[in-house]
Order: C-alpha cells, then sequence, then structure tokens
C-alpha cells in the first residue's frame, strides 16, 4: 500500500488519493469515471505505473490538479492518459516528472496531443528528446520555408552516406510533423497556417530528394545542357491540395516534372545521355528517396495521376512536350487541375516559364459554357462512384456537400472568368473564395457560408487523419468513434452528446454547400427568356435528333441563357426571332445533335452581345450556314467561340468565293507587325489574324469553294504567311539583344527555314504542327553590343520562333512549332550550318532521318540559301553515292509506330498509325521515291498525290494501282480530318463503338454507319496489301 499525501486537487477530490488508491478502489475508480475516463480502472494502472515508487508519486503529486483538469479538456482522456504513460516509460520516471510538473506548457500539450493523435503521440514517444525541443517559445510559432530548409541542412551536415541521408530526411519529417501537429491541436496556428507549413514542408523533402538526385547523376553524365549550350533544369510543380498550399497530414503529395530543354548530358564517369533519360532518372530517384520505408518510415506517398497521360504517360517533359500536349490533347480536368499548379522545388526559370504557359492555356477570355456542364458530370461520376456504399453522406470530400463540391463550384467560376479577370487565378480555394465574393461573383452571404463551410469541412478532414496518419476522409459509423471525432472537432459534451450535436452542425453545413453547388449547376430559366415553345421528343425525334433530351436541353438553353449569364431583353426578342429558322436550320443539317450543341456554345460565348444574334435574326442564309458550320463539329465552332466577332466577316458569302495564296494571307497578317504593340499584343494579334483566316478556309471548304486538297493547300499557305511574320519578329527580337549576324565581309550570313512532314507536302490540316528546321549560312559573329556567333543567334531566334507561333496565350495558338526532325534531333542546336548539313545525313543521319528529306521544301527565309539548301538535299536522297532505301529498317519503324502509336484494337482504328492507314501510303511513297527518284525525277515531290502521279508515270506501279492508291490516301485524309474537326482525342482515333463512325458516315455520305466502317476496313486492307509488296516483309 502507497503512503497517502494529505495534498488535495481542487473541487473536494483527493487528487494525490489516486496515486495511492489500491488498483480496485472503488472510490478512486468512481473520481477517474467522473471526470470524463472511459475505463477508469485502466487509468489508475496508468496512474500507478506513472508513478512507480513514492518518489515520483511525491513529484507529480503537485501537479496532479493540473493534469486531471487537462485530461477532461483533452478529447480522449483515456488515450491521452495512456499515451503520457507510455512516454514516461522511454526513460527516467523522475526526470520525466520533474520535467513536466516544472513547465507549464507540458501537461496541456502531452494532454492534447495524446487525446488527438495517437501517430503523434507514438512519434514523441520514439524521439522523446524532442518534448524540451517542443517546450521553446522559438519551436512552437510559424516556420518559414528557408527556415524549415536550414533545419534539414543543419541535420544533414554531418552524414555524407545516401541511407543515412534518407534517414535523417524522415526524422526531419516526422520532427517537424510533430512540430506542426502540436502548434494545430493546441490552437496555436489556424487551418490556413497549418496547412502553409505542411505544403512547405514537402517542398523542402522535395527540394532535397531533387538535390541528391541530381548530385549523383551529374557525377555519373555530367550536367545536361540545351541546344545553346547553356545549363538547363527541372522544375516539381505541385498539383492538388500540394500546390493550393493545402496539405493534409496524411495527403500524398501530387506533383508533375517539366524540364527546360532537351539535349544531351557533358558527360561523367558513366559517359553522356539525353537530357530526357537524365531528367527520367532524376525523378525516379526522387520517387525512390519519398516513397521507400526504412526504419524511419517514409516521407510522402507521390501520386503522378495528374501528369500527362495519368499512369501510363512519360515521368516528365520538357516544356515544348507539355506546350504540345496542352495544344493538342490535354482536357477540361486538366485545367481545372493546374488552377493550382505551383513551383515548389528545382530550377525556379523552368517554373516560371512553365507557370506561364500554363496561365494561357488554364485561363482563356470570354465565357466557355461547356465548363459548367462539365464539371457537373465529373462531380455526378464522383456521386455514382460513391453510391451504394453510404459513403455520399459521410465522405467529407467527396460525398453530399463535401469538400469537392466547394472546389469544383469555385473553379468553375475561376475557369469561366478567370480569363478575363487576373485577380481570380488562385490556387488557395479558400482565398480564391474571398476573391470570387470580393468581385462580386459570388454574393457576399454565399461567399462568407462557403469560406466557413470549407474551414470546417478541412478541419474534420484533418481530425480524421491526424488520429493514426490515415488516408481517410469518412466519417466513423461507430457511435463511440464519431463521438471522439466530435470532441477534436471540439464539441466537448460527453462522446454520445458530442456526437449528436456534431452530426447536427454537419448536416447543417453540407446542406448548405449542396444546395450552392446544386443553384450554381442547375440549368434555371433566366430573365427575359423567349416566349417559344420547345419541340417536344417525339418531335425531336421524328426530325433526326440522335438524342432528343440533350437536344431539348440545348433549346433551352438558347432560348434561355446559362443561369450565370441571363439574357438581356434584348437578346431574348434576337433569339425568339432566329428561334424558327434556327429549327428549320437544325432539321435540314446532317447531324443536328452536334450543331444545335455547337450553336448553343457559340449564343453563350456571345452572351450580351445581342448585335450578333441579331445578325442572325435578319440573314437567315448566315443562319443557316452557320448551323452547317456548327454540325462539322467542336474544333470549328471554337474559332467563332473564341472570337464571335468573326461572325460580321461570315455574313458575306462573296468574300470568300476565292482562294488565297501565301501572299494574301501575308498582307492579312501583316496587322501583328504594327508599331507600338508589345510582345503579348503581338502575339494575341497574330493568333487572332490566323484563326479568322482559318475560319474562313473552313468556310469555303463547307460552301463547296474548295475541296479538302484545296483546303489544305490553303492551310498551308496561312502557315507560310504566319511564319514569315513570326520569323521576322523573332529575328527582330533576337537583333535587339545580339545584333544581326555577319561574315568576316560584313555581309549578313542568311538563313532558310525548310518545311517537313505535312508542311514539306503542302498537306496541313486544322491542329496540323509545323515540322521545320532552320539552316543558317556559315561561321559570322553578331554586330550589336552583346556578340555571340552566328549559330548562337539563330538557336535563339528558333526558340524565338517557336514561342512566337506555339505558346499558348489568351488567344490560343497560331501553329505548334515542332523541331524533332531537324539534323542531330534531340542533341543538337535548334538552327543548322549549311555546310555542315550534308555531312551529317552522309555521315550520322539514321535511314529513318534521311527518309524525311523526301518532303522537305523550302517554307520561308533567304531564297538563295533556300535553293542551295534543296540542291544538297535532293543529292542526299537522288544523287550520285546516295544510299538505297533500307527497306528492313524501314518495315521495323513502321512496325513500332503501328504498334507504340496506333494502338489499334478490335474496336479502335487508328486513321495515321494503324494498319493501312495514312503512313502505310506515306511509306510506300517514300520508299519507291528513295529506290528510283535519281533516274525519274517526277517521282522527286514533296506532296504524297503528286509523288503518286509521278509513280504511275515512271511505271513503277500500275496506272490502275496509283488511281486507287490515291482515292485511298484521299478517302484516308478526309476521315482524319472530319476527326479533327469534331475535336476527337487523342487525334486520328476512330472509336467503333463512339459517335463518330455514324457522324463521319453523314459527313462522307455513306448510307450507313455499318458502310463507311465496312468501306475503311476494305480500303485500308487493300494498302496494307499493298504496303506489304512495296516493302516487304
Amino acid at each position: 500500500m502507497r503512503p497517502r499525501s494529505r495534498a488535495r486537487a481542487t473541487g473536494g477530490a483527493e487528487a494525490v488519493d489516486l496515486l495511492a488508491a489500491a488498483p480496485d478502489d472503488r472510490a478512486a475508480i468512481r473520481e477517474l469515471a467522473r471526470i470524463g475516463l472511459g475505463d477508469p480502472a485502466a487509468a489508475l494502472r496508468n496512474l500507478h505505473a506513472l508513478t512507480p515508487t513514492p518518489r515520483e508519486a511525491e513529484l507529480l503529486a503537485p501537479a496532479m490538479p493540473r493534469l486531471l483538469a487537462e485530461l477532461a479538456a483533452s478529447p480522449d482522456p483515456d488515450m491521452a492518459l495512456n499515451n503520457l504513460e507510455r512516454l514516461a516509460a522511454q526513460g527516467e520516471h523522475g526526470a520525466f516528472l520533474r520535467l513536466i510538473t516544472a513547465h507549464p506548457g507540458a501537461i496541456p500539450l502531452l494532454a492534447r496531443l495524446g487525446g488527438t493523435s495517437q501517430f503523434l503521440a507514438d512519434t514523441l514517444r520514439r524521439y522523446p528528446t524532442l518534448l524540451p525541443w517542443l517546450l521553446e517559445a522559438r519551436t512552437m510559432r510559424q516556420w518559414l520555408a528557408d527556415e524549415l530548409a536550414a533545419d534539414l541542412a543543419a541535420s544533414l551536415a554531418a552524414f555524407d552516406r545516401p541511407e543515412a541521408r534518407w534517414n535523417v530526411l524522415r526524422r526531419f519529417k516526422y520532427r517537424q510533423l510533430l512540430r506542426i501537429g502540436c502548434r494545430d491541436i493546441l490552437g496555436d496556428a489556424d487551418l490556413t497556417v497549418t496547412t502553409e507549413e505542411l505544403s512547405h514542408l514537402a517542398d523542402v523533402c522535395l527540394a532535397a530528394a531533387w538535390g541528391w538526385a541530381r548530385e549523383r547523376l551529374e557525377r555519373l553524365y555530367g550536367t545536361p545542357v540545351g541546344p545553346s549550350g547553356e545549363p538547363t533544369g527541372l522544375a516539381v510543380i505541385g498539383m492538388g491540395k500540394l500546390g493550393g498550399v493545402e496539405l493534409n497530414y496524411s495527403s500524398d503529395i501530387d506533383p508533375i516534372f517539366v524540364y527546360g530543354e532537351d539535349g544531351e548530358t557533358t558527360g561523367g564517369e558513366a559517359g553522356r545521355i539525353a537530357n530526357g533519360e537524365f531528367f527520367a532518372q532524376a525523378v525516379r530517384a526522387i520517387l525512390e528517396t519519398l516513397e521507400s520505408v526504412t526504419e524511419e518510415g517514409h516521407v510522402f506517398r507521390v501520386d503522378l495521376r495528374l501528369r500527362p497521360e495519368g499512369r501510363s504517360g512519360a515521368l516528365i517533359l520538357s516544356l515544348d512536350g507539355y506546350r504540345r500536349y496542352f495544344a493538342d490533347r490535354a482536357e477540361l480536368w486538366e485545367r481545372q487541375a493546374l488552377i493550382k499548379a505551383r513551383f515548389c522545388a528545382g530550377d525556379p526559370t523552368v517554373a516560371a516559364r512553365f507557370l506561364e504557359m500554363v496561365r494561357g492555356f488554364v485561363y482563356r477570355p470570354g465565357l466557355d459554357p461547356a465548363i459548367v456542364s462539365q464539371v457537373r458530370e465529373m462531380k455526378q461520376q464522383i456521386d455514382r462512384s460513391l453510391r451504394g456504399k453510404d459513403a455520399e453522406r459521410r465522405n467529407v470530400k467527396l460525398g453530399r456537400g463535401g469538400i469537392r463540391e466547394v472546389e469544383f463550384l469555385v473553379q468553375a467560376l475561376q475557369l469561366l472568368y478567370g480569363g478575363d479577370d487576373p485577380w481570380l487565378r488562385e490556387r488557395n480555394t479558400l482565398r480564391a473564395i474571398f476573391r470570387l465574393t470580393e468581385r462580386g461573383y459570388l454574393p457576399p452571404a454565399l461567399g462568407r457560408e462557403l469560406g466557413l463551410a470549407l474551414v470546417y469541412l478541412r478541419t474534420v478532414e484533418h481530425r480524421l487523419q491526424i488520429v493514426n496518419e490515415f488516408q481517410t476522409h469518412t466519417l466513423p459509423e461507430e457511435p463511440g468513434a464519431l463521438g471522439l471525432l466530435a470532441r477534436r472537432m471540439g464539441v466537448m459534451l460527453p462522446p454520445a452528446a458530442a456526437a449528436r450535436r456534431f452530426l447536427a452542425e454537419h448536416k447543417r453545413i453540407t446542406g448548405l454547400v449542396h444546395r450552392a453547388f446544386r443553384d450554381f449547376f442547375a440549368a434555371a430559366p433566366a430573365a427575359g427568356a423567349a416566349p417559344v415553345r420547345i419541340p417536344t421528343y417525339t418531335a425531336l425525334k421524328a426530325t433526326g435528333f440522335a438524342d432528343p433530351d440533350r437536344a431539348r436541353q440545348n433549346l433551352r438553353l438558347v432560348l434561355e441563357g446559362r443561369p450565370l449569364v441571363p439574357y438581356p431583353a434584348a437578346t431574348g426578342r434576337a433569339i425568339a426571332r432566329l428561334f424558327p429558322v434556327l429549327l428549320e436550320a437544325l432539321w435540314q443539317s446532317p447531324d443536328p445533335d452536334e450543331a444545335l450543341a455547337q450553336f448553343e456554345r457559340f449564343v453563350s460565348a456571345a452572351g450580351p452581345r445581342t448585335a450578333y444574334l441579331e445578325l442572325l435574326a435578319d440573314q437567315p442564309p448566315l443562319l443557316v450556314n452557320l448551323v452547317r458550320l456548327c454540325a462539322r463539329g467542336e474544333l470549328l465552332t471554337e474559332l467563332l467561340v473564341s472570337q464571335p466577332e468573326l461572325l460580321n466577316s461570315l455574313a458575306s458569302p462573296e468574300t470568300f468565293a476565292a482562294r488565297k495564296r501565301t501572299r494574301e494571307f501575308r498582307a492579312e497578317l501583316a496587322a501583328a507587325l504594327a508599331p507600338r504593340l508589345d510582345g503579348g499584343e503581338r502575339r494575341d494579334r497574330l493568333r487572332r489574324l490566323k484563326q479568322a483566316q482559318e475560319l474562313g478556309i473552313i468556310w469555303r471548304m463547307l460552301l463547296a469553294v474548295t475541296d479538302a486538297e484545296g483546303y489544305s493547300r490553303e492551310m498551308t499557305a496561312l502557315a507560310e504567311a504566319a511564319l514569315a511574320v513570326a520569323w521576322t519578329l523573332a529575328l527582330g527580337e533576337t537583333a535587339e539583344t545580339f545584333g544581326v549576324p555577319r561574315d568576316d565581309r560584313g555581309e549578313l550570313v542568311p538563313a532558310a527555314i525548310i518545311g517537313l512532314g505535312k508542311f514539306g507536302g503542302r498537306e496541313l490540316t486544322t491542329g496540323s504542327d509545323l515540322d521545320l528546321f532552320v539552316v543558317y549560312g556559315g561561321d559570322g559573329t553578331t554586330d550589336g553590343p552583346q556578340r555571340v556567333e552566328a549559330h548562337v543567334f539563330y538557336d535563339r531566334a528558333v526558340e524565338a520562333l517557336s514561342g512566337l507561333l506555339g505558346d499558348i496565350t489568351a488567344a490560343g495558338v497560331a501553329f505548334a512549332v515542332d523541331l524533332r526532325l531537324r539534323p542531330g534531333s534531340k542533341g543538337s542546336g535548334f538552327a543548322s550550318a549549311a555546310d555542315a548539313l550534308e555531312r551529317y545525313y552522309r555521315e550520322w543521319a539514321d535511314p529513318w532521318e534521311r527518309q524525311t528529306l523526301t518532303r522537305a521544301r523550302l517554307v520561308g527565309g533567304d531564297p538563295r540559301l533556300g535553293r542551295a539548301v534543296r540542291r544538297t538535299i535532293r543529292g542526299l536522297l537522288y544523287g550520285p553515292g546516295a544510299p538505297p532505301p533500307d527497306l528492313a529498317e524501314m518495315r521495323a519503324l513502321r512496325g513500332r509506330m503501328e504498334r507504340e502509336l496506333g494502338k489499334e484494337t478490335p474496336g479502335r482504328f487508328h486513321v495515321k498509325f494503324g494498319r493501312g492507314g495514312l503512313v502505310d501510303v506515306e511509306f510506300i511513297t517514300q520508299a519507291l521515291q528513295m529506290q528510283h527518284g535519281a533516274r525519274h525525277p517526277r517521282l522527286r515531290r514533296a506532296n504524297t498525290l503528286a509523288a503518286i502521279r509521278g509513280i504511275a508515270a515512271a511505271g513503277l506501279l500500275t496506272a490502275e494501282e496509283c488511281e486507287i492508291l490515291a482515292q485511298q490516301y484521299r478517302f484516308l485524309r478526309r476521315v482524319s480530318l472530319g476527326l479533327r474537326l469534331f475535336g476527337t482525342r487523342p487525334g486520328d482515333t476512330l472509336e467503333v463503338a463512339g459517335p463518330n463512325p455514324a457522324r463521319l458516315a453523314t459527313t462522307l455520305e455513306y448510307p450507313s454507319r455499318k458502310d463507311f466502317l465496312e468501306d475503311y476496313r476494305r480500303r485500308t486492307a487493300w494498302v496494307r496489301a499493298l504496303y506489304d509488296r512495296v516493302v516487304p516483309p
């Protein structure tokens, strides 16, 4: 029996009697139950274990009243006392008790910590020497990112071995996590500060992992350098909660990785490798550093699903790779995700260039009415995944009225209005709510309620995860566990009552959020709606609509407008006037569903600009032609949606009767060269002028003024004109810095631009890249204040050219520039010297590189140098000593393209890379050109159809075979063009079970979808058979 002390606790209970009481003392057990211990007998045993001798009991006695009071205020008093005892057992009890009784902050910290988070209590038990550190004032304050980095650097100073560094990093992470968690639990930091510190902690860990990876890889391979010879770096871009500075205690981190430029390393112990491989190895090393579990645990789980192509995509892309992906394949959900993109670690210059590119991709001027419906559909998919699991109610992240509904509502508003209002471009959701409210996009009361709701829901999420460091978002079902969660949320009632109070408040807040979400995304009638009746389901079905329900919804949106953009009265009247003509035009359309969907997009984009709708109402033929354009798909309508003012130019069809050539397009685009425009204004003007001309080209094709081949020739001429304007600007920008390059006689060193692929062959379509390379005349030095060699000047000029045409700005893209077919490709500079061109292709080039020259053509720059380059290329292909084509290598290359790019299945065709597709025709043609072009000059044509005519004239295939081959090529080009105009992603993919076969059947005038697919299979089988003959296995 322990000796009794006479000290008493406040409230009349003899606190010290608890320390001296027998294990079965009923009075002591009742007292512990009274203050909130759920298992008072176990609690009494813990108190005895905490003070195993009378000496320890004497040490704790003065602090017992405070200890009992703090336990009573703890969310889980039993867990808190149990963790206190376990911590004391890690060392000498007397020293521990002297510390906690002497420091006024110790018992409150340990009671709250131990009753809130088992994983943080376990962390402190594992590293008990951290307790004095946690009790220091300088520890328990907000730490900035550079302070965290300095703390890690100091911890690493004595360690060199990778294994030791890994463990130091893990100890650092858990030490800081413990500090951040204690501040949160004690109320010393609010939600915003807590998530900011957690996010910066992740940034510092990412920076360390990248630094170690770079150190090892540079020793092995040297420094990655770009084409100009300058080093190029890697940037880690945070997405999701990491990017929004909203990280939880058990969040995965969602980074994407980007590097500056392709090229090659400078060389090291293991030689040289391509930059892409260097940085891919770096990413794998970063992942291993963060995710591997050692005796000290892991650092962070890493989720890379937000990278391009998700799990199947490359670990890292260059800036140019991201630019092409955003231009060609990225979808709305990726724009939404990139709202949160933030630089976390690595090269800040690369990050700045990436984020600048992202801004133009994410935020676009004008309203895009597709955003609301697509965001709503994404949320509906989440809802469907939760149904039947009781998670729709209990999941605070994804469920009804949860965090995701707040985020989707906020992000939809940002996507809708952020293009025109830069103040809305905020990564953090809570700050974005404040900005939207400040600007009037959210009503003040709703903005305040949503902000409070988000703080509440995030706090619930934190309290769920802080218990055991589990990544959970689901409220517990068991009443006791729910009561403990409620107490962790500050509802300090007995667990059962706390649970009831918590559930009532949770229901109120999630109901408020869900109502706001539902009202925002509902297509409610707007003021001023036209009093016009919408045709019935039966009537729409009878007049050719495949989906009458969707058609009725779209017609309602046309009549009433979006809830976010109600029509003014004048707009409603204009809609009422044009509505009968619209219905008639839709009924006559070959694809009324698509035509209506795209027309609704245009009307929504026009918004309050009633003049456009009045123009359509006044000119029924224009409305009919617009519906015809809308029926051809999303890509065409996108041109009008981005610039509704272009409708004025389409009001006079006679202006489109004449085709245009390069010089005429050049005159149209010359306004981008006007003085007093800054760089951004020039780029935007060039894009808008290009889009206006592109719309005219498409309009001519729809009006049958030109055919598909004429359309491609005009698109190529437009590209040549845009290239000429951009090259002028690029040379001017580069010369401002360096002057112009001159040879040793003082004469200008010229440059020529060579087009390849479809650009070289005059076969461009909407959305085509420009494959090209630049050749400069020879050695020289610039004459400006900052002198550089000619190759540096033209490297910089080509880089500027690529950005002028290909960067995504608020006005979109002019033409993406693809430099991958240049001599030397990734390992070379952007420009090539003329005297080195022939040597490269004769001595170093792979067979496929020589094959690309069959489509080479001068497309810009100095004509004289261009003619010389053309002679060199013809000599390489057809002159004395030109090697014959390696048909086995060609076939192997074609096989790889078919497997890796075509990826055909029984239910999916690939028009370009699939069996019997466009590439088969091109390989047939190019093989015959390279075999026989030396003897038959008519084969030396960059255009595929012209080359086929040359093959027929040379008798290399029969006239009938050449005619059929040309027919198949035209057919495949029309299918490819149709898919592009439909906005198909990924391009040239034909899903058998999707809607496109039927749409193509209508466009190409087949009796049925089945007839089109049968003819597609027949034609591609014929092409493949001829390919097998010309390029035999």
